[in-house]
């Protein structure tokens, strides 16, 4: 389930500090859907550092976390099910 959190709350990383090497940040534009992405200065690129839209179109985010150990491999799981 993706918890979804007002735009307003999202804090922009120092970009010079950290560089670009940030995982991508999943954030919702109502008119067009999710997309995975960044906003700097005030502006949506995609994960790739394409321009997308102004990041005032963007409505809510949600950090996308890597998987873990709680990783299920299905056929296994249905085999033994």
């Amino acid at each position: 389930m993706i918890q979804w959190k007002p735009v307003g709350e999202y804090i922009e990383p120092d970009w010079v500090k950290l560089g670009t090497a940030l995982p991508p940040t999943l954030f919702w534009r109502p008119k067009h859907g999710a997309i995975l992405g960044y906003i700097r200065d005030g502006e949506l690129f995609d994960a790739k550092w394409l321009y997308v839209c102004d990041s005032n179109k963007v409505t809510d985010f949600s950090a996308i976390n890597p998987p873990g150990d709680n990783i299920i491999d299905l056929d296994a799981h249905r085999a033994s099910a």
